[in-house]
């Protein structure tokens, strides 16, 4: 249910940022962007760094970033709801446990609850438009923008919400991870001096 939860706020800000428009194109029904056109892509890199080469796909990038953009919102979204379910977490008169826990402790019905909710969501309000509409922009929700007339500022604050999400898709699964490894929530490791997993004798090393 928290999922859940987390997922219908995030789509309450699902247009929070909305990117500026990148320029798109249309071969064959299929939505093309270049990589040198899209925000962020050469961010702390000096340059398009693509190893893997994704960024020859363009037929692809679109669906890329529409992706990282969701996921990014989730992930700031879920790094917080785990800091906060630590302290408070009325679902089921408090009785499940915070952060990964609650993934063994939650019953079936909740589970189908949250798939149910996330495929409805999936399939209707939260669906991208691949052809009229930015990466992100689902259509509806408070398009914040202080910066109208400084699209240069703009840019700027859709950056860091990129970096953010960035960042946050990884602070959640490194919480995730540390958490299954020690079994230690990010705040009981924090008061239990447990900052390092290397040779404080709490840590799995």
């Amino acid at each position: 249910m928290k999922s859940a939860m987390v997922l219908v706020g995030s789509l309450a800000v699902a247009s929070a940022f909305v990117p500026a428009a990148p320029k798109m194109s249309r071969t064959r029904g299929m939505t093309r962007m270049a990589v040198n056109d899209i925000l962020g892509s050469d961010v702390e890199t000096g340059g398009v760094w693509d190893p893997l080469n994704f960024s020859k796909d363009e037929g692809s990038l679109y669906r890329y970033r529409a992706v990282e953009l969701k996921h990014g919102r989730l992930a700031m979204l879920a790094v917080l709801g785990l800091w906060v379910s630590e302290f408070y977490h009325p679902l089921y008169d408090g009785k499940i446990s915070p952060g990964i826990k609650a993934i063994g402790e939650l019953p079936g019905p909740a589970w189908l609850q949250i798939l149910a909710t996330i495929g409805v969501i999936e399939l209707t309000v939260g669906k991208q438009d691949t052809e009229n509409k930015a990466p992100g922009d689902l259509g509806f929700g408070y398009n914040f923008n202080p910066f109208k007339n400084d699209p240069e500022k703009f840019a700027e604050l859709q950056l860091k919400e990129l970096k953010n999400g960035r960042l946050a898709m990884l602070g959640a699964a490194g919480i995730l991870l540390q958490e299954s490894i020690t079994g230690q929530t990010c705040f009981e490791q924090i008061a239990a001096q447990h900052l390092s997993p290397f040779g404080d004798g709490q840590g799995f090393f």
